[in-house]
């Protein structure tokens, strides 16, 4: 009779788990590397992104800006009396010929007459007595 061979001189049960125990710990590493290095690369275009942003916050506000300069009634002002010869009237009257009322501008020697047709709220309102009859 042979004796049964003893627990230190077995092989092969031992040595296949510590293969696959390795091999588990080496994929997980490399899965751990890899998701690792894709997270660096979702910074960097994170980072890319908000520069990006930034400098079109900061076009937009210089943008506003200038939208704003473009607005203001002295720019207006200045645009309409240098380059489309505009100017201010000097003495400015207005005459209520039956119901409809009529200004008379005068523009530095040449007339100008508005005339506007009665609303419906403006026979209302005519009539009334005020602080100066």
């Amino acid at each position: 009779m042979k004796a049964p061979a003893a627990r230190h001189e077995r092989t092969g049960s031992q040595s296949t788990i510590c293969v696959v125990c390795l091999l588990g710990v080496l994929i997980s590493a490399m899965s751990l590397g890899s998701l690792r290095l894709y997270g660096l690369y979702l910074e960097h275009r994170l980072a890319y992104v908000m520069v990006r942003i930034e400098a079109f916050n900061d076009r937009n506000a210089a943008l506003e800006e200038r939208y704003s300069s473009m607005l203001s009634p002295s720019r207006i002002y200045n645009y309409a009396k240098s380059e489309l010869n505009m100017m201010t009237a000097g003495e400015i009257t207005t005459i209520k010929v039956g119901g409809a009322s009529a200004a008379v501008a005068d523009l530095n020697g040449t007339s100008a007459v508005y005339v506007e047709a009665p609303g419906i709220f403006e026979s209302l309102f005519t009539g009334m007595a005020n602080a100066q009859d």
